[in-house]
C-alpha cells in the first residue's frame, strides 16, 4: 500500500460542473504534490455517451496535479457501485484519501483542512472520517474549527483506510442487519429521520447511493464524523442533471473563504450537543416534511410546464 494520500473524483456527464469542481480544488495549492484519481462511470443511455466521453477528454487535458489517474468505466455501473468500487480501490492501494464529487466547489483551504484532520484523528479509531461541509451553525465563543457529530456527510470529505473494512455494502447483509440489530432504526434515525427510510430504498433498489450504506456503519459501530463550524464546500448539484439531488436547495450555507491555514481540532469526546443540535436540524421531522412538500410542488410545476 502507498504511504500517500489520494485525491479521488467521482463524475458521470456534467462536464461543466466537473470543470468548476477541478478549477476550485486547483487553487488549494497541496494540489501540485498529489495524485488524483478520477472514477468515470460509463454512460447508460445512448443519448449520454457524447456527454460521458466529453467528460473524459476534459480529463485528459487535466494538469496542475503530481500524477493523474483514470478509472473510465467500460460500462455504467450506476452512482453506487461505482463509489464502492472506487472507495474499495482506494481502500486497497492508498492509506488515506480525499473525496471529491464532480457537483462540489471547495474552498482554496479544503485540502490543508482534511489533511490536517486526517493527521490529528488518525490514531483515533471512534472517528470515521473528517468532512468539509456543514450547515449554518453560530459557533461563537466556541474554541475549535471542528465538531464532532454521527452523521456521514458525503459533501467533500477524507478518511482512511483501514476504517472500511467492514463497511456492509450487500443489499441482503443490510436488509438482515436492519431487522436483526436490536435498537437498529431507533439508533440510526437518531441522526435524522430520513436514514431508515433511505435505506429500504437502497435495499429495495429504488434508488443507487453509496453514502447510507456509510451512515448505517458509523450508526451500527457507534463512530464519529468531524465537521468543520464553517463549510469548506458548496454544492452545485441540485438540478435536473443530478441522479439523487433534485428540488429545493437547503445545502445553501457559508463558505470558508480559504484564508486560513491553520486549525483548532478539537478532541473527540468534546460534544457540544447545542452545536449538534443545529447540524441536526434539516433532518428534523418538520424540516423533512416541510421539503417533501415543496419538492412535490416543485415536481408538479414541472410537469405542468413541460405538458403545456
Amino acid at each position: 500500500m502507498e504511504r500517500s494520500v489520494i485525491i479521488g473524483v467521482f463524475c458521470y456527464n456534467r462536464v461543466a460542473k466537473l470543470k468548476a469542481c477541478i478549477e476550485a480544488l486547483l487553487k488549494n495549492p497541496e494540489c501540485e504534490g498529489m495524485d488524483i484519481v478520477f472514477f468515470s462511470d460509463g454512460y447508460k443511455l445512448e443519448k449520454d455517451k457524447d456527454a460521458v466521453l466529453e467528460v473524459r477528454r476534459y480529463i485528459d487535458s487535466i494538469k496542475g496535479f503530481r500524477n493523474v489517474i483514470k478509472h473510465f468505466r467500460e460500462r455504467n455501473l450506476s452512482t453506487g457501485p461505482n463509489f464502492q468500487e472506487g472507495l474499495t480501490f482506494l481502500s486497497k492501494h492508498y492509506d488515506e484519501f480525499v473525496i471529491v464529487e464532480d457537483d462540489l466547489i471547495v474552498s482554496p483551504n479544503y485540502l490543508k483542512y482534511l489533511l490536517d484532520g486526517l493527521r490529528y484523528y488518525r490514531r483515533d479509531r471512534t472517528v470515521f472520517c473528517v468532512t468539509a461541509y456543514v450547515f449554518p451553525v453560530n459557533y461563537k465563543q466556541y474554541p475549535y474549527d471542528t465538531i464532532i457529530y454521527k452523521r456521514f456527510c458525503s459533501y467533500g470529505w477524507a478518511g482512511w483506510s483501514d476504517r472500511f473494512d467492514t463497511v456492509v455494502w450487500d443489499k441482503q447483509a443490510l436488509k438482515v442487519l436492519m431487522n436483526t440489530s436490536p435498537g437498529f432504526k431507533k439508533r440510526l434515525n437518531a441522526e435524522g429521520y430520513d436514514l431508515v427510510r433511505m435505506l429500504k430504498k437502497q435495499i429495495s433498489g429504488r434508488i443507487s447511493t453509496w453514502d447510507i450504506q456509510m451512515q448505517t456503519h458509523i450508526a451500527e459501530n457507534r463512530l464519529k464524523v468531524i465537521y468543520p463550524v464553517l463549510s469548506k464546500v458548496s454544492n452545485v448539484g441540485f438540478d435536473e442533471e443530478s441522479t439523487n439531488t433534485y428540488g429545493i436547495n437547503y445545502l445553501i450555507t457559508p463558505v470558508d473563504k480559504g484564508v486560513k491555514r491553520s486549525f483548532k481540532y478539537c478532541p473527540s469526546d468534546y460534544i457540544v450537543p447545542e452545536l449538534q443540535a443545529q447540524i441536526k436540524k434539516p433532518y428534523g421531522l418538520k424540516s423533512l416534511v416541510i421539503r417533501k412538500l415543496i419538492n412535490e410542488f416543485l415536481k408538479f410545476t414541472n410537469r405542468i410546464k413541460k405538458a403545456s
